[in-house]
């Protein structure tokens, strides 16, 4: 850390920055390039987006995804036409707030444009932008809350800069393809659809459904489970039921593969259905486990603790 900020310094002294304040609006489109020269794979990458259920899109490095050249910040919110950026995941979580900051490339010590991150909306102040990575050897934006309990030494993520580019972002590496002779037809196995979710009632648990997230339900009311959360590419609805029920919650929700919600109370809008098709929300196999369902994008697999008589998964007809 303090080469890092000795580095910055040093840097910052052969550049002459403007002293004109900067609009917490741009209208001009931009794009996002990141920068750490601590951490060569990922400095002076750009920002990505990756599509999502809904036509929401998630924000990773190049080549994962498609270029954002057409980025635009409206009081401090970055935005990409009618979407924006939110922390969390769902559409009703609070924004990601941004300040536009003079400063000083690190490589070539010429001024530049930076956004600096301020928080989050209607949440107090702190925190920072990081890159980890994760699945398929892709590296996702994610927030570092101030004083980060959940910080993995292991599993770093990385501090970045985002830097206000204009430039074209490099097009994607060329596939090579080979002509090999054909051989004898190959049959695949097949490969049992996961079921549509977990039995563990031998743990104390019961499937109750797939319930919705403040997306789809369209109530409002923010979170379905707020009371504790766990992200894990070991997720299995095991690891979650033991993770809520540790924590003496009386819920527990796999959601979008490797995320682990718990709480105490279910809103009525957030009450799973009861037929087939009610659980076509919850599709997305757990990160730990492709056998298992772990929610989709904007709804959980709901499980509950059995307290009293037989243990017994919710029925669903047609």
């Amino acid at each position: 850390m303090l080469s890092l900020l000795l580095f910055a310094v040093a840097v910052a002294a052969q550049c002459t920055l403007p002293n004109t304040p900067l609009s917490s609006t741009i209208t001009e489109p931009f794009g996002i390039q990141v920068q750490n020269p601590a951490f060569p794979e990922i400095h002076n990458r750009y920002l990505y987006l990756w599509e999502a259920g809904g036509g929401d899109k998630h924000l990773y490095l190049n080549p994962a995804g498609v270029p954002a050249t057409t980025l635009t910040l409206d009081a401090g919110v970055l935005e990409l036409g009618p979407l924006f950026a939110v922390i969390n995941g769902e559409r009703g979580d609070p924004r990601a707030i941004f300040a536009p900051t003079h400063a000083c490339n690190p490589d070539t010590a010429a001024p530049q444009i930076e956004l600096a991150f301020t928080g989050r909306q209607t949440s107090p102040s702190g925190g920072h932008i990081c890159v980890r990575l994760a699945s398929g050897n892709r590296h996702e934006f994610r927030y570092s809350p101030p004083q980060n309990p959940a910080h993995d030494p292991s599993r770093p993520c990385i501090p970045v800069v985002l830097a206000l580019t204009r430039d074209v972002p490099p097009a994607p590496t060329a596939i090579t393809t080979t002509t090999t002779t054909a051989g004898p037809p190959v049959v695949p196995s097949a490969t049992a659809a996961p079921a549509p979710f977990r039995d563990v009632t031998a743990l104390g648990w019961r499937f109750v459904g797939c319930a919705p997230e403040e997306g789809p339900a369209g109530d409002g009311l923010g979170r379905t489970l707020g009371g504790a959360l766990q992200a894990d590419d070991g997720l299995t609805n095991e690891v979650c039921v033991a993770f809520c029920r540790g924590r003496g919650f009386r819920f527990a929700g796999s959601e979008y593969r490797r995320e682990c919600w718990c709480g105490n109370t279910l809103a009525e809008t957030r009450v799973p259905g009861t037929t087939v098709a009610s659980l076509a929300g919850c599709r997305l196999s757990c990160a730990g486990d492709g056998a298992q369902i772990c929610g989709g994008r904007g709804w959980m697999s709901l499980y509950e603790a059995c307290v009293e008589g037989a243990c017994v998964n919710a029925e669903f007809g047609s």
